[in-house]
């Protein structure tokens, strides 16, 4: 009994400080201004874990739905970066990294059936192709969309971003660089698509001063970070912040994350920790 009160007291005052740092340095999201989900594969078992079964994917959209969240399009959510309408943290602008193919049955179907828009971010490059940019390890090689696929989507309602031409790591590697996987990447979905690409997400989440100057100088209305350095409710539209979905996740901790409760700093450290995880991919893959 006494080594439990031992390590009670000494847990208690680690978790309180740790608050207080958090808070003080990141805080809480904006009541005013739109969440931002970010997915990645809706699929099967796989070795990772930015990855959730198209079940629980659908469950979880449900669930929001249910709540009251209200899903807005890329449009809608830049009028809102614009100042041109008043937003609000029960809006949810839906964002899918990547662009795998697995979407076109584990997830836009059920959106399209209850009238949800979503934003999906495409890696250039990778079109059509396999994921050769992740780590190989099992049971992890899946295709990306296809062009016809895209425009067919497009044409659905369905909005593109960036997500790079090769999902390098831009903070890593030299500002003109990141500039070209920046800037290449809008003109050949621009080229392909015949209209404007207005937003672009960091691979891995990450970004710094020089990569968010390349992406303003290339003309994107909005970049998208997973969990930016700097407080929650700081409204940067080169380094905007997403809350990523993961297998881990349930409908509480959705919900935990999307709130403003007691343990939502836990679900912001947590995300904070599984996105400083990802930096292995990159550096692994050198290997």
């Amino acid at each position: 009994m006494v080594p439990a009160l031992a390590a009670i007291s000494l847990i208690i005052p680690a978790l309180v400080l740790i608050y207080l740092v958090w808070r003080r340095r990141f805080g809480f999201p904006p009541a005013s201004f739109p969440r931002v989900l970010a997915y990645h594969k809706v699929a099967g078992f796989e070795f990772g874990g930015t990855w959730i079964k198209p079940g629980g994917f659908i469950s979880q959209v449900d669930f929001l739905l249910g709540k009251g969240y209200r899903f807005i399009d890329e449009e809608r959510f830049l009028e809102t970066l614009d100042g041109l309408r008043t937003g609000s943290d029960r809006e949810l602008l839906l964002t899918f990294d990547d662009g795998y193919r697995d979407l076109l049955d584990s997830a836009l179907p059920a959106l399209e059936e209850r009238n949800i828009p979503a934003l999906i971010f495409l890696i250039s490059s990778y079109v059509g192709k396999e994921n050769r940019w992740e780590l190989g390890l099992p049971g992890r090689r899946s295709r990306h969309l296809s062009w016809d696929e895209i425009m067919d989507l497009a044409g659905r309602g369905f909005s593109f971003g960036s997500h790079t031409c090769s999902h390098r790591d831009l903070v890593r590697i030299a500002p003109d660089q990141a500039g070209y996987e920046i800037r290449r990447s809008k003109s050949e979905i621009e080229e392909k698509l015949g209209r404007p690409v207005r937003s672009l997400s960091y691979p891995f989440g990450r970004v710094n001063r020089a990569v968010a100057r390349e992406a303003e100088a290339a003309g994107y209305r909005a970049a998208f970070s997973l969990y930016p350095p700097g407080p929650n409710d700081r409204i940067d539209r080169y380094a905007l912040r997403r809350d990523g979905v993961y297998i881990i996740d349930t409908r509480v901790s959705l919900k935990i994350k999307l709130g403003r409760g007691p343990f939502f700093w836990l679900e912001d450290i947590k995300g904070r920790a599984i996105n400083a995880v990802a930096v292995l991919t990159p550096l692994l893959k050198r290997y």
